[in-house]
């Protein structure tokens, strides 16, 4: 029998190039979306292209559309030839549809929302794109279980992300590339695409381009910007200017050693606690100084980005047995990795070049009025700078079963277990006055969206304790098997039974308030086990939480109470996200662990999370941001991210973004920095309330993030 596809499913599907690919055609690809799109001689590509214009009403090519999913279930990757010739990054979101009426959204880190108003995706992949560079952009479809947030680096391609809820390959309804940024008059962006095509095997990379991206310091070669190093003498001049100008800095006469405020004292206990003193809450450090922590994440002196499959970008390669240079290198599982912010450290001073770093970043950093050395930092050089600190933990227990994501199976004696040698690493740390506290651990993947843990479990029949214990939970919650299976439209013999049933829906209303019920009971659980063991261990330093990258859901509230401080990653603009309602919740003060802003207009062609035009309207996003969130009574600290730019090329992620307070060769952004000078030197006399905020507020652009 014929079988007879949708039309629109034909319109789109047009050869097979090879048994394992399938192409969509591009001429019916323009016949779709004519508004956007038209059929040109390429400029990045010698052949007839899509051409792409993004207009204020419309940014998204539908690419397919139609019922015969099959095709989605019989391919492992997703790949679209793209080049692009704007000055900033290429930001592509491949979105997922499914026939269904609209349930929720997709919230990005930075509190946007994916889709537009008319429609939601029920799946997102954001994909970054260097301009000026012929990228196959691949998306792998393993990632439509929702199971993973991040994917893997594909050369040239930059950092990819995936959120939304689960996804059967044959269900999928619909598949479009939503193309950012845009906005007029700054950002009017134009894209050229090559091939769109289904593939078994992942495609062989593009040859090399005509000239490198990077060049020996690892700067980008497509742009000249004030304050690019222009040789190796002018890298020379900067770096030991830096290191003879280090000594003479000292914090200002009216702080403390630690960096704290002579203005205002509590009772000392020699270490930093929390106070609230009937006014607003406070930091004290050791000697009884009120204080709030003002620091920069990633203080540290590399910079790396992956090289391996992009070696053709690089002007300059060291030779890795070079004894100057070996250093240099590192790796990530099978990645290799270079960092040209260290090279260029050791092209000026050779052997002493770390022990240089340390003197040039001690002084900058009381230079800058800074009294923290936050998170992800180097703890051997904060521990030598007599700076206060912040501690990362690592290896939060985990378990070999996983419920959703990375949540394990808290239930299990491995859980406890591994909680226990969690905990030891702070052995090392027992009795350091410097260290403020330690940080449970960052951002869990199962905090990325409004996730019900206890029903996402379900997903699989595979065997857990935890779902042993929501068995035996829902048991004391039902007077007999009889009266749970009516309230949850089931017939099974036992609860026992349920723990080796698979869910893609709720079974019922009530089905839904037991799993959000229990999805409580795991997170408690995920909290209090851990936070028993390290309080066994160390006492006196402060529990400063998980730094949720955003309150998803109030599941991220639950157990609250065992932190000292409530921490959240805070991308917000203008100011920091709300956080009187986290302190009222959870009654704890709040600390942000991330911020920034970033701009194109320097060596970088990505804003990183929240963006600004210009190096100047940084400094001024910067003081807002600040001194609005310093003049909030919860508030007690506010820490940067970060240090250093990240590579052109991309970190091991994909990142490569204009976020530092230093470019790779460690020459200040002279405009951020001073209005950072500015909010530092009266943060004290704007968290008491005896000087205003900062309230400029600059104009909004989009963030090119990936």
């Amino acid at each position: 029998m014929k079988t007879i596809l949708p039309i629109f499913a034909v319109v789109f599907l047009l050869s097979c190039s090879s048994p394992s690919q399938k192409d969509f055609s591009l001429k019916n690809i323009q016949s779709k979306n004519p508004e956007i799109s038209s059929l040109q001689s390429g400029t990045g590509f010698e052949q007839q292209v899509l051409q792409i214009k993004p207009s204020a009403n419309n940014q998204s090519l539908a690419i397919w559309e139609g019922k015969n999913a099959e095709i989605w279930t019989e391919a492992n990757y997703l790949v679209c030839e793209i080049w692009h010739p704007n000055d900033f990054s290429a930001v592509l979101n491949v979105e997922f549809f499914r026939n269904e009426t609209r349930a929720g959204s997709i919230v990005a880190q930075s509190g946007d929302l994916a889709g537009d108003a008319k429609e939601t995706p029920r799946m997102a992949g954001k994909i970054g794109v260097l301009p000026h560079l012929k990228t196959k952009m691949i998306f792998p479809l393993e990632h439509l279980d929702g199971q993973e947030i991040f994917m893997p680096r594909f050369p040239r391609q930059l950092k990819g992300t995936v959120l939304g809820s689960r996804l059967k390959p044959e269900d999928i309804s619909k598949v479009a590339i939503r193309f950012a940024p845009f906005q007029e008059p700054h950002f009017l962006p134009e894209f050229e695409l090559a091939a769109v095509y289904l593939t078994n095997d992942l495609p062989e990379p593009f040859s090399a381009p005509e000239k490198p991206v990077v060049d020996q310091f690892g700067q980008w070669t497509s742009k000249n910007w004030p304050g690019k190093t222009s040789g190796e003498e002018d890298l020379k001049n900067l770096l030991e200017s830096q290191f003879e100008n280090a000594s003479i800095t000292t914090f200002p006469d009216n702080w403390s050693k630690y960096g704290g405020w002579k203005a205002k004292q509590f009772e000392a206990t020699g270490f930093f606690r929390t106070h609230h003193d009937g006014n607003r809450w406070w930091l004290v450090d050791p000697e009884g100084y009120a204080f709030v922590s003002v620091g920069v994440d990633c203080i540290r002196d590399n910079a790396t980005g992956v090289i391996s499959g992009q070696e053709d970008l690089l002007e300059w390669v060291p030779d890795k047995n070079d004894p100057v240079f070996k250093d240099a290198f590192s790796g990530r599982g099978e990645m290799v990795l270079l960092d040209y912010y260290k090279t260029n450290l050791m092209r000026v001073f050779g052997e002493n070049w770390r022990e240089n770093w340390e003197t040039i970043t001690s002084g900058q950093i009381r230079e800058f009025r800074l009294n923290t050395i936050a998170n992800w930092s180097d703890i051997d050089y904060a521990r030598k700078a007599k700076i206060p600190y912040v501690l990362p933990l690592s290896e939060f227990p985990s378990t070999e079963v996983k419920l959703f994501r990375d949540f394990p199976d808290v239930f299990s004696a491995g859980y406890l277990e591994n909680a226990k040698r969690f905990a030891n690493q702070l052995e090392n740390f027992k009795g350091d006055p410097y260290l403020i506290g330690y940080f449970l651990r960052n951002e869990p993947h199962w905090a990325f969206g409004s996730h019900d843990i206890a029903f996402e479990m379900f997903a699989t029949t595979q065997l857990s304790e935890s779902k042993n214990m929501f068995a035996r939970w829902l048991s004391t919650q039902y007077p007999n098997i009889g009266e749970f299976n009516q309230n949850w439209n089931l017939e099974l013999e036992s609860f026992e039974a349920l723990t080796r049933q698979t869910f893609d829906e709720y079974p019922s209303e009530k089905a839904k308030e037991d799993f959000w019920q229990f999805s409580e009971i795991l997170v408690k659980q995920y909290v209090n086990v851990p936070c028993d063991e390290v309080e066994k261990v160390d006492p006196d330093h402060l529990n400063l939480g998980m730094r949720y990258a955003w309150i998803s859901s109030d599941l991220l509230y639950k157990a609250g109470d065992r932190f000292d401080v409530f921490s959240i990653n805070g991308y917000g603009n203008p100011g920091p996200p709300k956080t009187e309602e986290i302190a009222r919740i959870s009654g704890k003060p709040v600390m942000i662990g991330e911020f920034h802003f970033g701009a194109t207009d320097r060596g970088l062609p990505a804003t990183g999370i929240q963006g600004a035009l210009t190096q100047e309207e940084r400094g001024k996003a910067y003081r807002y941001y600040l001194e609005q969130g310093l003049a909030r009574p919860e508030l007690i600290g506010i820490h940067y991210f970060q240090w250093l730019d990240q590579p052109i090329f991309g970190r091991f992620d994909g990142e490569n973004y204009n976020i530092g307070f230093m470019d790779i060769c460690n020459r200040p952004y002279k405009e951020l920095v001073e209005a950072a000078i500015k909010s530092h030197s009266k943060m004290y006399e704007v968290a008491s309330g005896e000087l205003p905020p900062f309230s400029d507020v600059i104009e909004r652009v989009p963030s090119i993030h990936y």
